[in-house]
Order: structure tokens, then sequence, then C-alpha cells
């Protein structure tokens, strides 16, 4: 039951409806991750000395060994930094079916929207989404290296 004239989904309006670690996991980004590693031809050690200037060489093996560290640990920017050097996009991590990708713009251009639509204000959007997005709204590259994917 959500509150649909604020377009809450959930129980009330300051719970929505939790996008679990679960449900990421499910996503066998860690095992996507590895396959692409195995793709390129490169050993973990390998992987770890190709990634030491955006992410260090020791984040690297903690992102394929332990659940969560890339998505609560990582900005967007630097799992982007990541999958282009494996010649993917992070989409292929967390989705198993294809769809375009959505510039940054676009996402904070549709916070605004969506808050103008259901009369909310940035901060009650801050509260329901869990997310901090009012430094990201006048320069939306921010969000790049703020936001994380559970964040």
């Amino acid at each position: 039951m959500g509150d649909e004239r604020r377009g809450i989904e959930g129980p009330n309006d300051l719970e929505p409806e939790p996008k679990s670690q679960e449900q990421i996991r499910k996503t066998n980004y860690r095992l996507k991750l590895i396959q692409a590693r195995e793709r390129k031809g490169l050993s973990q050690h390998e992987a770890a000395m190709l990634m030491d200037a955006d992410i260090g060489e020791n984040g690297y093996y903690d992102i394929e060994s332990s659940d969560g560290d890339l998505t609560y640990c990582y900005s967007l920017k630097e799992i982007l930094a990541i999958w282009q050097k494996f010649d993917s996009h992070p989409r292929d991590l967390f989705c198993d079916s294809a769809f375009p990708a959505v510039p940054i713009a676009d996402v904070v251009h549709r916070i605004k929207q969506h808050c103008d639509e259901y009369d909310l204000s940035i901060a009650e959007f801050e509260d329901i989404v869990g997310w901090s997005v009012e430094g990201c709204l006048d320069d939306p590259a921010k969000a790049l290296n703020e936001w994380n994917v559970v964040a």
C-alpha cells in the first residue's frame, strides 16, 4: 500500500520498500566481475595492478572476495573505471538484460521532476530514498563521485 499522491511505494512515506543487498547480490556481480577479468586474460593480481591508480591494488582483491565491498565502498565513477578496464559497462554487472544507459544528468533531472510532480521537497525525497542528492542537483557530475550503488 503506497501513498500514490506522493509517488511512494511501501508501508509509509518514510520507509520505502528496501532495495536490499540481497537483491543486488542475486545479480551475481562478483562472479560477473571475475568472468570479465578472465575474458581479458588477466589474473587477479594483474587486474589488481591495473586498478591501482583508480581504487588501489588491495581494493580490487576486496571487491572480488567480499560481498558489498563494491556496492558500498566505491563511487559510481570508480565502478565505471573498473569496468572500462574490462571493456564493459557497469550495467552488465548488475543487470541481466540489456537496456540503454541513462546519463547522470538525466537521473538528476528525473529526481527534480519527481519532486515537482509529487510536491516533495528535496529533503523529503532524501529521507524517503535514503540518498543525499541535494549537493548534486546543480552539478550532476558530482553524483558520479558521491553516489555508490546502494546509497
